[in-house]
């Protein structure tokens, strides 16, 4: 992990040049991709856990590279390029430092230190005034919820005299409701689970393309892959709260996706569709099975690119007519046809259409509701076909229809924003059949 973190901050010396930046991203990917079986590295020791982390991992590097590759606005208007490759170079370092650790403390400090390049970027490079109130709503609710983290993070120290994720649950486990609530918490906000979500299209609405790339894409994965290491420490007071959990996690995710059909801005609607998927990684932590897991894992990362894709698209509609309203952005068939064909393939990539890593993960969660629970499956179902209702209503708002007084204004897709779908796209499909043989 060491010789990435290097990689990672070798970028700095290409603060003035975005393209040796993109192409030394890629160049990390490489080598991160590659099996290195030849030289005594195998795939997972490349990293200090296991291959969540490494495809976590391998997510951060990616997105950040198409983070920029969307950023070059940026750098033409001058808007501080140094500053924001920097803030996009140190998040990079933390996320592979909270990703690539397997000591607790290290990871709650990691964790913690991303929300200062995601509170910078929002506060910095965002759209409208409200992005104050955006960025304080981030830092506050995280930083609230995360403090009681460190408490339980103590006691666990106390208790077990060890913070390895590989010696948790391997020692002491207690059935203590004040100790689970303190060690979920701030997994929930991050997350972030229906009722603790507030903060997230606040955020997403106000943020640049960028900032919600990276944060739809990565950083919401902290939650998911915090509540992955620390139940095998509560997991005996999982089982008295699983219901209640269990009923937020479904209940929350339905009533998210009925509120996406309720949003007139592209960008509120796929940041509700994010607090929706999130309800399956809750919903796959509190079974706690090995396919419910599995299909954590291929939730998390398959959302990861496809929420990424569609919030770059959001933003090329931006960049070009000035508004993200879906009252105003219609007809786009006529007007951008090849950009069509993309808005069409992550439109049904976030629904779970094969061959969808989605598709994937939704199966094996659906699996895993029905071995724990007849009755969740049917809402499990439920979050299936309110995923199909929005995403198409997304689609068929913004590219058919009447000509808006906007449409003027729209041009297709440049060559580099055709590469960054494709970029998002291409892994995305090619995931599936990995993703179906390697947790199973």
């Amino acid at each position: 992990m060491l010789k990435f973190i290097l990689m990672g901050s070798c970028m700095t010396l290409f603060f003035s040049n975005w393209g040796g930046a993109v192409t030394l991203l890629f160049f990390m990917a490489f080598v991160f991709g590659v099996g290195m079986s030849g030289f005594g590295l195998g795939l997972v020791n490349l990293i200090q856990v296991d291959l969540m982390s490494y495809f976590l991992s391998y997510l951060s590097i990616w997105i950040l590279a198409m983070m920029i590759m969307m950023s070059f606005y940026v750098k033409d208007d001058k808007s501080f390029p140094e500053v924001f490759l920097g803030l996009g170079v140190g998040m990079l370092i933390f996320l592979l430092v909270s990703f690539g650790t397997s000591d607790l403390l290290m990871y709650y400090i990691a964790f913690e230190t991303t929300l200062i390049p995601i509170f910078l970027l929002v506060m910095g490079w965002g759209y409208q005034p409200e992005r104050i109130s955006a960025s304080y709503f981030l830092l506050f609710y995280t930083l609230a919820a995360s403090l009681p983290l460190l408490l339980g993070i103590l006691w666990v120290n106390f208790t077990d005299c060890s913070l390895d994720y590989f010696f948790l649950g391997q020692g002491a486990q207690f059935s203590n409701p004040i100790l689970f609530w303190l060690m979920l918490l701030a997994f929930l906000v991050k997350l972030p689970v229906y009722f603790g979500h507030l903060w997230l299209p606040k955020a997403h609405v106000e943020a640049p393309v960028a900032g919600s790339m990276i944060l739809a894409g990565v950083l919401l994965k902290l939650g998911g892959y915090g509540m992955v290491r620390v139940v095998p420490y509560i997991e005996l007071s999982l089982s008295e709260f699983s219901s209640f959990l269990m009923s937020v996690s479904l209940v929350g995710g339905v009533t998210a996706s009925v509120i996406c059909i309720r949003q007139t801005d592209c960008k509120s609607l796929v940041a509700y569709s994010s607090v929706a998927h999130m309800a399956l990684v809750l919903l796959g932590v509190v079974i706690n099975s090995s396919v419910g897991l599995a299909g954590v894992v291929t939730i998390m990362i398959s959302h990861g690119l496809c929420s990424s894709g569609l919030f770059s698209l959001v933003g090329m509609i931006y960049e070009r007519m000035g508004t993200r309203s879906i009252i105003l952005i219609r007809s786009l068939i006529t007007l951008a046809p090849l950009s069509t064909l993309w808005w069409f393939l992550f439109a049904i990539s976030n629904m779970a259409a094969p061959p969808s890593p989605n598709l994937l993960g939704e199966i094996y969660l659906f699996i895993s509701s029905i071995g724990w629970w007849g009755g969740s499956s049917l809402l499990v179902g439920g979050l299936s076909f309110m995923a199909g209702a929005y995403n198409l209503f997304l689609f068929v708002s913004t590219q058919h229809g009447t000509d808006s007084f906007l449409s003027n204004s729209m041009g297709d897709c440049s060559f580099r924003e055709h590469l960054v779908l494709f970029l998002h796209m291409a892994p995305f499909i090619l995931l599936f059949p990995v993703l179906s043989h390697l947790f199973l």
